[in-house]
């Protein structure tokens, strides 16, 4: 699998490859020690990503148990944000200057089927009027606003619907920005933020950044 091919911040670091069995810290095994084992596959390689990334920042690679609303607890000065789809699993860790960081990952072609219903939950007129008909974009789209809400919600703790974020892509240079078309004021943290976004292997990676 090719390495994820983004611009990042300094002070950050992504790690990823394919989603399989991984070793668990007991902190971390509890979280899932009733899951399913395709769940448990995700969940340790969610977290055996994120501990390299520690590692390739601090030289520690701590357990990262699941905490409050199952966010990872990341050690102390470190923030980061954790993601997968049934094929691959990518996890991004910052010691800062950044106020927030998100990383999500989804299959390109999960939108190859088009369900108009579906669309009218997820995006907005505009971007329904792009996305239907066109499974990447609606992918790239989709994974833009997850990794927006990661970002921002620890540091808001309000949940954003999805028809709260506007997502306009520029795809020459493999970037996105989002607007917070809510009410909820704290969430426009939101409009200063900036993404990057990349296709690998089939899946659509995006990371979105808060200064």
């Amino acid at each position: 699998m090719a390495a994820i091919d983004i611009e990042l911040p300094g002070g950050c670091v992504v790690e990823a490859g394919p989603v399989a069995d991984r070793p668990l810290h007991p902190e971390e095994a509890s979280a899932v020690a009733r899951a399913i084992p395709k769940r448990r596959r995700q969940f340790a390689s969610g977290r055996y990503f994120a501990r390299r990334a520690l590692h390739r920042l601090a030289g520690v690679s701590p357990p990262i148990p699941r905490g409050d609303r199952g966010r990872p607890v990341w050690p102390r000065g470190f923030i980061g944000s954790i993601s997968h789809s049934e094929a691959l699993a990518a996890a991004a860790v910052s010691t800062g200057p950044l106020r927030g960081i998100g990383i999500d990952v989804e299959d390109a072609q999960r939108f190859a089927r088009s369900n108009p219903r579906l669309h009218g939950k997820l995006f907005t007129p505009a971007e329904r009027s792009r996305t239907l008909s066109r499974p990447v974009e609606a992918a790239v789209t989709f994974s833009a606003k997850e990794a927006a809400y990661k970002a921002v919600n620890p540091l808001v703790g309000r949940y954003i619907g999805f028809w709260e974020v506007a997502v306009e892509i520029d795809w020459d240079r493999l970037a996105f920005r989002v607007r917070y078309v809510g009410e909820h004021e704290p969430n426009r943290l939101l409009d200063r933020g900036y993404g990057r976004f990349c296709c690998l292997d089939g899946q659509v990676v995006t990371l979105f950044f808060i200064d």
